[in-house]
């Protein structure tokens, strides 16, 4: 009697637990569930160096892409920068389905036909010279926030101009913070202030030891 008991009560919680099973197709293989909803997890930007020339790279990727290319025919994209009380719009390339993925020029950034950089965001080119500038991408070598949008979607990237360095134009004279000094430190700078700092702490430490063996041999 116990035993039909058991069998009864397995069949029933496997009758009761069949609505939230995963889905398995007819060879028994696992089907993931898709999410009912579209949306942009999963896309990203970040800035790069092109040739010198600052730019930004970009992957849209979209939840439902299927269900989106067959809504909208002529899907729109950008990327919304904004930052001290500016803000300004990046249009993207993507496919029907809203997708795509390629690298643009940073805002304000120009290059010739030869790929050498013209014009920075707050500077241009003249001659081997650079000369300061007040253009309307100055002000996103500061600190801004971004936004990836396609048609009503949108979802917050996180993204920073890619800054002065080897890799990168920089006008003479400007640092890292983008303002007049020195030249721009270099990553490599830091691991060596690391080690002497770290030198310096081993020294002091071997010139401690010395001085208690001298007490206690005294």
């Amino acid at each position: 009697m116990w035993g039909n008991l058991w069998r009864a009560a397995i069949v029933g919680a496997v009758i009761v637990g069949a609505g939230s099973a995963p889905a398995f197709a007819a060879d028994g293989s696992y089907v993931p569930n898709t999410p009912d909803e579209s949306g942009l997890d999963g896309s990203v930007v970040q800035s790069l160096c092109v040739r010198q020339a600052p730019a930004i790279d970009y992957s849209i990727v979209r939840a439902d892409a299927s269900a989106a290319a067959r809504t909208a025919s002529a899907p729109s994209a950008e990327l919304v920068i904004s930052g001290d009380g500016h803000q300004l719009s990046v249009p993207l390339t993507v496919d029907d389905a809203g997708e795509g993925h390629g690298t643009v020029l940073w805002p304000g950034v120009e290059v010739d036909g030869d790929g050498t950089v013209e014009a920075l965001p707050g500077w241009v080119r003249s001659g081997d010279q650079w000369t300061p500038r007040d253009d309307a991408a100055a002000w996103t070598t500061g600190a801004v926030t971004a936004q990836l949008r396609v048609d009503d979607e949108s979802i917050a990237v996180p993204l920073a101009y890619p800054g002065y360095s080897d890799t990168c134009t920089t006008p003479t004279g400007v640092a890292s913070s983008g303002t007049p000094g020195t030249l721009a430190f270099t990553g490599g700078q830091w691991p060596i202030a690391a080690a002497v700092g770290g030198a310096a702490a081993v020294a002091g430490g071997l010139l401690l030891i010395a001085r208690r063996r001298r007490r206690v041999e005294s």
